[in-house]
């Protein structure tokens, strides 16, 4: 495991996004990206970042050693979700995220800059709609999941599927949306009785 691949291990137990991560480390997106896909930066990238997670080289490294600890911390902030279900229509996303406190996002398999700049613009419209969705009126509300569908089609027409769940945390009730964007062909993708898709999570 090499150091970016470190770092987004480090970043999703904190349940931050690359544009949170990019934002707090004052460094763009893109270069979140390229980090933890080949793990190299500039010196002073490569620090900013770490700062921004509150750790360093050193502390980075125990990582490895301690992954058992990892699995679980994630687990205790993904509660016991084993999968994430595939999202066909904007009112099956809506049942994800209406009145969650909290969203959480990651997308995978984009190989062409078309699907890069959908897909952000999809998760930009996600949470717009989790931000407006208890201050609009029900015809509004009809229109966004309309919007959504038409966005979710445009995705598979480039081979991408949407998936999510609503997480639950039984102590404080505290709500979390997760949505996340694999392509068709990933192999994770398994089918199940009655033809429903599920995204099988990493443990």
């Amino acid at each position: 495991m090499h150091t970016g691949q470190k770092i987004k291990e480090l970043r999703k137990l904190k349940l931050w996004t690359q544009a949170e991560l990019a934002d707090r480390a004052k460094v763009s997106e893109r270069t979140v990206r390229r980090l933890e896909s080949s793990g190299t930066a500039e010196s002073a990238t490569l620090l900013s970042v770490l700062d921004a997670l509150e750790t360093n080289l050193s502390e980075l490294d125990n990582i490895v050693s301690e992954d058992e600890s990892i699995k679980k911390a994630s687990t205790e902030k993904h509660t016991d979700v084993k999968f994430l279900h595939r999202i066909q229509s904007g009112r099956d996303l809506v049942r994800i995220i209406s009145h969650a406190h909290q969203y959480g996002y990651d997308y995978h398999d984009c190989h062409t800059e078309e699907q890069t700049e959908v897909v952000q613009v999809f998760l930009t419209t996600v949470a717009d709609v989790l931000d407006i969705w208890d201050i609009v009126e029900i015809g509004q509300r009809f229109d966004l999941e309309n919007n959504l569908s038409k966005e979710i089609k445009h995705l598979e027409e480039l081979g991408l599927w949407v998936f999510g769940d609503r997480q639950i945390n039984k102590k404080d009730n505290w709500i979390t949306a997760i949505v996340e964007i694999y392509s068709k062909e990933n192999p994770l993708i398994q089918k199940v009785k009655l033809d429903k898709d599920l995204m099988r999570k990493n443990k």
